[in-house]
């Protein structure tokens, strides 16, 4: 009786914490880089998001335009026009207001942002990107997504997405 119950007062062995510790560390190996990576693709929905934002507007802007006999698409410069880096850019509102591509297209944010927006526009064709460094690595994630026109129809391109998570 006196065996048993030492038996039961006396804990873990350390072969057993060492057997834990193997698994924990292994875990932890596991799920750090795939939280990075959600984080990472996390911080990409913003850039589709407002790409297809803007690709909406740009449709809307030249149907409006095609109604009063100037067809065309509009252009904007890069919004905010700071070097992207792993931080958000500080809210903007102005910028984009202040900016008569974006504004005659409709497009804004007011919250920070992780990438810069331009809108490149000529006749028949214009191209909506966003660039930024999400990982502070000095290599750019590239979102696109170009339209072009074709017999009097606008025909749309994917987003093409250029290191998406770098």
């Amino acid at each position: 009786m006196k065996r048993s119950m030492k038996k039961v007062l006396a804990g873990f062995t350390l072969v057993e914490l060492m057997i834990v510790v193997v698994i924990l560390g292994i875990l932890a190996a596991v799920a750090i880089p795939a939280f990075t990576r959600y984080v990472k693709r996390s911080k990409t929905s913003e850039a589709t998001g407002n790409i297809s934002k803007i690709y909406q507007g740009e449709v809307s802007y030249y149907n409006q335009s095609s109604e009063q006999s100037v067809a065309s698409f509009a252009s904007a410069g890069a919004t905010p026009s700071d070097t992207p880096s792993a931080s958000k850019f500080p809210a903007q509102p102005t910028a984009f207001t202040n900016d008569s591509g974006w504004s005659a297209i409709g497009f804004s944010v007011d919250s920070p942002l992780y990438y810069a927006y331009t809108a490149v526009a000529d006749g028949t064709s214009f191209t909506a990107t966003a660039n930024g460094d999400i990982d502070g690595d000095g290599v750019n994630s590239t979102f696109s997504r170009s339209a072009a026109l074709n017999a009097g129809e606008i025909q749309g391109a994917q987003i093409v997405i250029t290191n998406e998570l770098e």
